[in-house]
């Protein structure tokens, strides 16, 4: 009988997941739920919040531990083609295992979520390239082993966050989910940014793939 009350207990769990999920990822014409409500909602769910970017499914995971929570449609630089961003100015987003280091709102952006490039790997080709001096190599590495925000004026580029469409420009709204526009970034809806930064903090862990 234990037994079989304990099966029917964790059924039960189940189905309540599933049904938290299904809330927490409304169809695509869905509105957007309230921030708060959206974190309130997530914070039932176990585990730590991470982020998924795909760039050539031109996505944004939300997941929470193992569990993808929500995607996101999401734009990234007018380097897309070229691959991994490998230098300052080359407009590409970069890839790799990151995790965001700041945090603010933004006049020209919304708000902004930086994320910890240049971190260890881009570093050492960087070494190697000659792209920067052993000392910024030691100030990234030292940055990256203890979760804070690396150096973003060497020639490896920096300042590549996620936010929202700029509010200074007419070119991004028209464009912004048939072209690759920004800078190396990763753009994505305003109220798709807000429900992210309502659910993430300093050193939330963000992936980004091919």
């Amino acid at each position: 009988m234990a037994r079989i009350v304990g099966k029917l207990f964790f059924s039960l769990r189940l189905v309540l997941s599933l049904l938290l999920v299904i809330c927490l990822s409304p169809a695509p014409e869905a509105p957007a739920a309230k921030p708060a409500t959206f974190a309130s909602l997530l914070s039932s769910l176990p585990g730590e919040a991470r982020l998924v970017v795909w760039k050539s499914q031109y996505t944004v995971t939300l997941y929470k531990g193992d569990r993808p929570v929500k995607t996101y449609r999401a734009v990234f630089g007018k380097g897309f083609l070229d691959g991994d961003k490998r230098r300052a100015g080359d407009k590409r987003t970069p890839e790799g295992n990151f995790f965001i280091c700041t945090m603010n709102e933004s006049k020209r952006f919304y708000k902004f979520m930086g994320i910890s490039y240049p971190g260890h790997e881009h570093a050492e080709y960087g070494l190697r390239q000659g792209l920067i001096s052993p000392r910024q190599y030691q100030m990234i590495r030292k940055a990256s082993e203890e979760r804070q925000p690396p150096p973003w004026d060497t020639r490896l580029g920096g300042a590549v966050g996620i936010h929202g469409r700029m509010l200074d420009s007419a070119i991004a709204p028209r464009h912004f989910t048939g072209m690759n526009w920004t800078d190396g970034c990763i753009a994505m809806e305003n109220s798709d940014v807000d429900e992210i930064y309502s659910v993430v903090t300093i050193g939330t862990s963000v992936t980004i793939l091919p």
